[in-house]
C-alpha cells in the first residue's frame, strides 16, 4: 500500500487497502460505527493522519544525533563496553555511569534547535537503572518543563528538576515533552538518582518541533546513519564550502568562496530537502547572514533558489546576499505535499545566471537556514477521527480531548457516544465521558467520571453501560461504596452502581457471549479472585440477577472479542494461554459422558492427590478446606461433604478399601485423631467412623516414612503397603511390608529390597514393584518377589533404573513405564525380559498410572492386546506424536489416541495424577469368538446329559433324606479336650536331653504335665484353670489355678508355675535337639526375641528384646507357639508373632 502510515486499514476483495487519510501515527483500540451520524468513528492514541492533515508538530521532525551533535558525557563508567555516551543513540548498546556516583549525558548541536520531545530509554542492565533525571539547556542552565504519561497510574505528570524514568523492562521508551520551548545549543541530562548500583541510559533520541534546515561542511567521515523511523530532513551542499564564524551574530554558517572568472562555470549550490510530515500551508523563510560580519560585502552577488515543493511545479526566487546585516527572507507561502517515497520537497541555492560581478574579484556565496513554518488554522486532532463513507470526509470531533488522550474504548447511544481512556481535564471530567452530537460538546457523568483509567465498555439493554478498568471509585468519592475495576452506568438514572465487591485486579475487556442467550457479562483482566474464590483472569456477572455466575468451562487469559462462526460456534481471541471444555480444579468425574467437578463448587483451592469409592460415597485425599477446617481427606456421599484428618499433618498418597468397610490410608503424615496417633499408615473403620490402632511407617530416623501404594492379596488375608520407608512399627521392613488382615500385625516381604517403590502388582502368589531401588544392593527399577513366604527378591536383568508404574493384563504380563538414560520408555515384562515398546512417544513424556480400559468403539479396529476388548491407557503428561500433549491417552498397540487434555492454572498443560472407578477396573477380557457347528452340537448334547443326571440326583438324595428323618438317634458323649502338647512328647524330649538335674529327674511327670497344659474351661468356676495331663500311671495330676492375672507379668499367656519343671531344664533340652528338624513337642528350638513384644489378648506371650524362647510349634506362617521364663525360673508359654524372633543370638 503507497504511503501507508499504518494502525488502520481496510479488507476487501481478498486485499488489504488504506483508509483514505493513509492511516494513524499511533494505535488505535476501538472502532464503532455510529447509526445516527452513519458514521465510523476511530479511538486510539494518535495525533495525526497519514495524508499530513492532521499531524502533531512536536514529533514531527528528529534530529540526527549521529550527524548533527557531538556527544559527551560526565562520571561514565570507567571500564567494560558501557562506557561510550555516543552508543545510546540508535540504541546501540546501554551507557552507564560510574557506580553510586551521580552524572549527565549531554548533546552539543551544530546549529540552534527548539527541542519539542525527549524519548528516553532505561539502561535495564544488571539491574542499574536511572530513577530521578532533569534536562537542563547549555549555556542558559535553564531546566526543561516536561510533562508525561506515568506507566503505571495512567496520569498526565508535569516535572522539572526532578523527573521519574520507569525501571519496567516492558516498557521500551517514553516520551517527555517539552511545555515550555527553549532555542538551544546543547542539552544536558542530569541523572541524580538510580536503581541498583548505578544508573543509565540505553536510547536518547530527540525531536524537534521547528523545521529549520542549517547546512554543514563536508566532512572526511560524514555521518548518514538515522536511527529514527521519521526520516530526517537534510541539506547537503556540492562545491567546496567552509564554515565561517561571524562576529557580528556570534554563530556559524558557511561560506563557498571563488574567483569571479569561474562565476558562470562554478558547481556550487547547497539542496534543502525538509521532511514534510503533514501536508499543508506553509511559509518558508530563508536567513542570510550579514556581509559585515565576516568583511565579505564587496564580494557578494544574487543567488537562485528552485523550489520545488509540490509534485510537478517548481518556482524560482532571485535572492540578493549584498546585505549587511543578517536578513531573514520569506521565499514562499503555499501549500507543501508530504514527503513520501513518490516525491520529496526540495529547494536548491545557486549562483543566479545573472549575477553581477564582484568589484573584487572573488565571490563568496553564504548558506544558512531555512525555516519551514506550518500555518496552524486547521483543528487539532486527539485520539478520536469520525469518518463519512457518504461523502468520504473525515473530522476530529467538534470539541476534543485533551493532547496526549488515550482512548479505549467507544460504545454508541442515540445522538451520543460515551468515551472510556486514559484523560482528564481538570474538573470536569476524568476517564469516562460522553459526547453529543446535537450539542457539539463534551457531557461529563456523574461525579465527573472514574479516578483511574477505563480500558473497555459494553452497553447491553440499551441502558446499562458495563465500564472496566483500574479504579475504585468515582472521580468525586461515592461515600459507602467501592467500585473495584467494574461499574455498571444506569444511563436513565446517571448513576453508578457496583457489581458485588468488584475484582482484585484490573478489567481489560468486557464482552457478551454470542452463544448465550442469558444477560451475563464477560469480563477478562488481570485479576484472581471473585467473591473469595479463584478464577482465571476471567468472571461472568449475571445482570438480572446482580450476582457473579461460576464458569463451567476454563478460559485462561484475557479474552478480547469474538466471531460468531454459525452452527452454535464462536471464536474467541485474545490473550488466551489455554481453554478446556470443563473446569475442573484438581479431581474432575465422568458420569454418563458428562465431566463434573464436585469438589471445585466447594473448595475451589483443593488439591486431590488419590481417590477411592465406598458403595456410594467418593473419598478422596489430599488437601481440603470445609466450613474453614483443613483435612487430608474429604468424603462426599451425594449431598454432602465431610472431613478427615484435620488434626494431621502432611500429605495422602494412596487409599484402599479393605474388608469391606475399612480403609487403608498411606501417605507420609503425622499426627494424633482423639487420643490414637498415627504415622504414615492409618486403618478408618467407614462404618463405624472410628480409626483403628495400627503401627506407623517409620523411616531410619524415626521420622515419617512414605507410602507410595496399597495393594490387597487375591485372598484378602493381608494388604501390601509400599513406598519408601525403613520400619514398620518396630519391625524391620524395608520399603514393603504385609499386613494381616485379621490379626493387624506387620510381616516383612524378603529381607534384600530397598529404596523408593513407585507402584506394585500382585500376579497370583507374585509381586512386582517398580520404582527407584535397590536389590541385594544393585540399583534396579523392577523387582520380583516369586511369592509371599520367598526368602529374597529377584531384580530385572535389564538396566532400567528408573519405574513410574506397571499394569498387569491378568495373564503375567505386565506394561511397564518410567526413564531410561532420561529418555522415556515403554516396555513389557514377561517375568523374565523386558521389551522395549516403540510408542513414538516425545521425550517429555512422563507416565503415572497405566490401565487397561474396555471399550466399545474406537477409530480403529485394533486393541491392545491384540486378543482383548480392551485399550492400554496411559495417565500423566504424554506428549503424543502429531498432537501435542495430553494428560490421558489410549493406546491400540500403533496409533496413541488422546482421551484427556487438561491445562494449569499458569497455562501449561497439567498432568493427571492417578484415575480411579466405581467398579474394580480393568484387565482384558478375550475378544468372543463364535465355535463351528459341530462342536455346538456336541456341547448341547453334554448340557442334556448333565441335566439328566442331576435330576437322578436329586431322587437319591430325597430317598436319603426320608430314610434319616424315620430312624432315632442318641447323641454320642463329646470326647474330653486334650492338649496339644503331649506328655509323651515332652517326656521323649527330656529323655533325648539326657539330663542329669536330680530335681528334675525326680519331677518328671509332673513337669512335663504341667509344661503341656492346655486351656480349659469350667463351667463351675469363673476363671480359667489348667489341668495337668494323665501321668504315667493313668492318675490325674493337680489342678493349677492362674486366675491371677497379677501372676501372668504383662503376659497373657500359660503359665506353668504349678509344676518342678524349670525353665532352665527346658531352654537346656531345646540347645541340644537337633537342628535339621522344625520346631515341635519334640524337637523343640531356641530362638532369640529380635524387638520387645506386648500381648494385646489372652493366649499371647509378652517378652522383651533378647529373651530367649523355647519354640515348641512352627507350623502357621504367621504365630507360633513358646516357652519363656516367667522370671521366677518357671516357664510360661504362648503365641507370638514369628517375624518378632530368630535363630541368631543378639549382642
Amino acid at each position: 500500500m503507497t504511503d501507508y502510515t499504518g494502525h488502520v486499514a481496510i479488507y476487501k476483495q481478498s486485499q488489504w487497502f488504506p483508509v483514505p487519510w493513509k492511516g494513524f501515527n499511533g494505535p488505535v483500540y476501538s472502532i464503532i460505527k455510529h447509526q445516527q451520524q452513519q458514521s465510523i468513528l476511530f479511538a486510539g492514541q494518535f495525533d495525526s493522519t497519514g495524508d499530513g492533515q492532521f499531524f502533531n508538530e512536536n514529533t514531527a521532525q528528529t534530529i540526527n544525533l549521529l550527524s548533527s551533535a557531538t556527544i559527551s558525557a560526565g562520571n561514565s563508567a570507567n571500564f567494560g563496553d558501557n562506557t561510550n555516551p555516543a552508543s545510546v543513540v540508535c540504541s546501540q548498546s546501554p551507557w552507564l555511569l560510574q557506580d553510586g556516583i551521580p552524572g549527565y549525558w549531554e548533546a552539543q548541536f551544530n546549529s540552534p534547535v527548539q527541542p519539542s520531545v525527549f524519548r528516553l530509554s532505561n539502561a535495564h542492565l544488571d539491574g542499574r537503572n536511572t530513577n530521578e533525571f532533569n534536562i537542563i539547556s547549555l549555556g542558559s542552565n535553564q531546566y526543561f518543563q516536561l510533562s508525561y504519561t506515568d506507566p503505571t497510574t495512567g496520569q498526565l505528570i508535569s516535572c522539572t528538576d526532578k523527573c521519574i524514568l520507569s525501571n519496567d523492562p516492558t516498557i521500551a521508551y517514553q516520551d517527555f515533552t517539552v511545555t515550555t520551548p527553549i532555542t538551544t545549543t546543547g542539552i544536558r541530562i542530569n541523572i541524580d538518582s538510580w536503581f541498583g548500583s548505578s544508573g543509565g541510559l540505553s536510547n536518547v533520541q530527540i525531536f524537534r518541533s521547528d523545521l529549520s534546515l542549517q547546512p554543514q561542511p563536508i566532512n572526511d567521515n560524514p555521518s548518514t546513519i538515522s536511527c529514527s523511523n521519521t526520516p530526517s530532513s537534510t541539506a547537503s551542499t556540492t562545491g567546496t564550502w567552509s564554515q565561517v564564524f561571524s562576529y557580528q551574530t556570534y554563530r556559524n554558517f558557511l561560506i563557498a568562496t571563488f574567483p569571479a572568472t569561474e562565476l558562470q562555470s562554478n558547481n556550487v549550490s547547497v539542496t534543502y530537502q525538509p521532511y514534510i510530515s503533514g501536508q499543508g500551508m506553509y511559509n518558508v523563510y530563508a536567513t542570510t547572514p550579514g556581509c559585515v560580519g565576516t568583511s565579505t560585502c564587496d564580494q557578494r552577488t544574487q543567488v537562485i533558489l528552485d523550489i520545488s515543493l509540490n509534485p510537478g511545479t517548481t518556482t524560482t526566487y532571485a535572492l540578493d546576499q549584498q546585505n549587511a546585516a543578517d536578513q531573514r527572507t520569506l521565499i514562499y507561502t503555499g501549500p507543501i505535499t508530504a514527503s513520501s517515497t513518490a516525491f520529496q520537497p526540495t529547494i536548491q541555492m545557486r549562483v543566479s545566471p545573472t549575477a553581477r560581478v564582484p568589484s573584487s574579484g572573488l565571490v563568496s556565496i553564504a548558506a544558512d537556514s531555512l525555516e519551514f513554518i506550518r500555518n496552524n488554522t486547521g483543528t487539532v486532532l486527539s485520539s478520536i477521527l469520525n469518518y463519512y463513507p457518504l461523502n468520504n470526509t473525515w473530522l476530529p470531533l467538534p470539541q476534543q480531548l485533551p493532547p496526549s488522550s488515550t482512548v479505549h474504548s467507544l460504545q454508541s447511544h442515540f445522538n451520543r457516544i460515551y468515551i472510556g481512556g486514559n484523560f482528564k481535564s481538570n474538573t470536569t471530567y476524568a476517564h469516562l465521558v460522553s459526547f453529543d452530537f446535537d450539542a457539539s460538546a463534551l457531557i461529563p457523568v456523574q461525579n465527573t467520571g472514574l479516578n483511574g483509567p477505563v480500558s473497555t465498555l459494553l452497553l447491553l439493554n440499551n441502558s446499562q453501560l458495563i465500564v472496566g478498568g483500574s479504579f475504585n471509585n468515582t472521580e468525586t468519592p461515592l461515600e459507602n461504596t467501592q467500585l473495584n475495576h467494574v461499574a455498571i452506568y444506569n444511563l436513565d438514572t446517571n448513576t453508578f452502581s457496583p457489581m458485588n465487591d468488584g475484582l482484585d485486579g484490573p478489567v481489560k475487556y468486557l464482552y457478551h457471549s454470542l452463544l448465550d442467550t442469558t444477560t451475563n457479562v464477560h469480563l477478562s483482566g488481570s485479576f484472581h479472585l471473585v467473591n473469595g474464590s479463584n478464577v482465571y483472569m476471567n468472571a461472568q456477572w449475571d445482570l438480572s440477577k446482580n450476582q457473579w455466575v461460576p464458569s463451567s468451562s476454563f478460559l485462561l487469559g484475557p479474552i478480547a472479542t469474538q466471531l460468531a462462526l454459525g452452527n452454535g460456534q464462536a471464536l474467541y481471541l485474545g490473550e488466551i494461554q489455554a481453554a478446556q471444555t470443563y473446569r475442573a480444579n484438581t479431581m474432575a468425574s465422568l458420569v454418563q459422558d458428562q465431566w463434573s467437578s464436585s469438589i471445585s463448587s466447594i473448595d475451589p483451592n483443593a488439591t486431590v492427590t488419590t481417590g477411592v469409592f465406598w458403595q456410594n460415597t467418593i473419598i478422596l485425599g489430599g488437601s481440603f478446606t470445609l466450613n474453614n477446617v483443613h483435612y487430608l481427606i474429604a468424603m462426599y456421599d451425594g449431598t454432602t461433604w465431610s472431613g478427615l484428618f484435620d488434626t494431621v499433618q502432611g500429605e495422602i498418597h494412596t487409599l484402599l478399601v479393605m474388608q469391606e468397610d475399612v480403609l487403608a490410608i498411606g501417605g507420609q503424615f503425622k499426627g494424633t485423631l482423639g487420643t490414637i496417633p498415627i504415622t504414615s499408615f492409618a486403618l478408618y473403620n467407614l462404618r463405624q467412623q472410628r480409626l483403628e490402632q495400627v503401627q506407623g511407617i517409620l523411616r531410619n530416623d524415626g521420622s515419617p516414612g512414605q507410602v507410595n501404594i496399597i495393594r490387597s492379596r487375591p485372598d484378602g488375608k493381608s494388604i501390601l503397603v509400599a513406598g519408601d520407608f525403613a520400619f514398620a512399627g518396630l519391625l524391620n521392613c524395608n520399603s514393603i511390608c504385609a499386613l494381616g488382615s485379621d490379626s493387624r500385625q506387620w510381616r516383612q516381604l524378603g529381607d534384600n529390597i530397598q529404596g523408593n517403590i513407585k507402584d506394585m502388582s500382585i500376579y497370583q502368589d507374585s509381586i512386582t514393584v517398580v520404582g527407584d531401588l535397590q536389590v541385594a544392593q544393585t540399583p534396579t527399577g523392577l523387582a520380583v518377589l516369586e511369592d509371599f513366604n520367598a526368602d529374597a527378591w529377584r531384580a530385572s536383568s535389564q538396566d532400567i533404573l528408573s519405574t513410574n508404574s506397571l499394569v498387569n493384563d491378568g495373564r503375567g504380563q505386565f506394561i511397564v513405564s518410567g526413564r531410561s538414560e532420561n529418555q522415556f520408555y515403554l516396555g513389557s515384562w514377561n517375568g523374565k525380559e523386558l521389551n522395549k515398546i516403540d510408542t513414538n512417544l516425545g521425550p517429555s513424556t512422563e507416565i503415572i498410572q497405566l490401565m487397561y480400559l474396555p471399550i466399545q468403539s474406537s477409530p480403529s479396529n485394533a486393541r491392545y492386546p491384540a486378543d482383548s476388548d480392551t485399550l492400554l491407557m496411559a495417565v500423566g503428561h504424554l506428549d503424543l506424536p502429531d498432537f501435542g500433549t495430553a494428560s490421558a491417552a489410549l493406546y491400540d498397540g500403533s496409533t496413541w489416541y488422546p482421551y484427556l487434555v487438561t491445562s494449569t492454572s499458569n497455562g501449561t498443560s497439567g498432568s493427571i495424577h492417578t484415575m480411579f472407578t466405581l467398579s474394580e477396573c480393568c484387565t482384558p477380557k478375550s475378544v468372543r469368538r463364535y465355535l463351528s457347528v459341530p462342536a455346538v452340537i456336541l456341547i448341547s448334547i453334554a448340557i442334556s446329559l448333565a441335566i439328566l443326571f442331576f435330576l437322578i440326583a436329586l431322587a437319591f438324595i430325597y430317598l436319603f433324606f426320608k430314610r434319616r428323618n424315620n430312624i432315632k438317634y442318641e447323641p454320642a458323649p463329646m470326647q474330653e479336650w486334650k492338649p496339644k502338647h503331649r506328655p509323651s512328647s515332652l517326656l521323649a524330649m527330656l529323655d533325648a536331653a539326657q539330663l542329669t538335674d536330680s530335681a528334675f529327674l525326680s519331677t518328671t511327670s509332673a513337669a512335663a504335665a504341667a509344661a503341656t497344659a492346655a486351656a480349659g474351661s469350667s463351667s463351675k468356676q469363673n476363671h480359667l484353670a489348667y489341668s495337668s495331663a494323665v501321668d504315667g500311671g493313668g492318675r490325674r495330676g493337680p489342678s493349677v489355678d492362674i486366675s491371677d492375672t497379677a501372676r501372668l507379668r504383662n503376659s497373657s499367656g500359660m503359665s506353668a508355675a504349678g509344676a518342678s519343671i524349670p525353665f532352665s531344664a527346658l531352654l537346656a533340652a531345646a540347645l541340644k535337639s537337633n537342628e535339621t528338624t522344625m520346631a515341635s513337642d519334640a524337637s523343640p528350638k531356641v530362638y532369640y526375641a529380635k524387638f520387645p513384644f506386648e500381648a494385646r489378648e489372652f493366649g499371647e506371650l509378652a517378652f522383651n528384646a533378647q529373651t530367649p524362647i523355647v519354640v515348641t510349634d512352627t507350623s502357621d506362617d504367621v504365630w507360633w507357639m513358646g516357652y519363656k521364663d516367667d522370671g521366677s525360673g518357671n516357664p510360661i508359654s504362648g503365641l507370638f508373632p514369628s517375624n518378632y524372633v530368630s535363630k541368631a543370638k543378639p549382642f
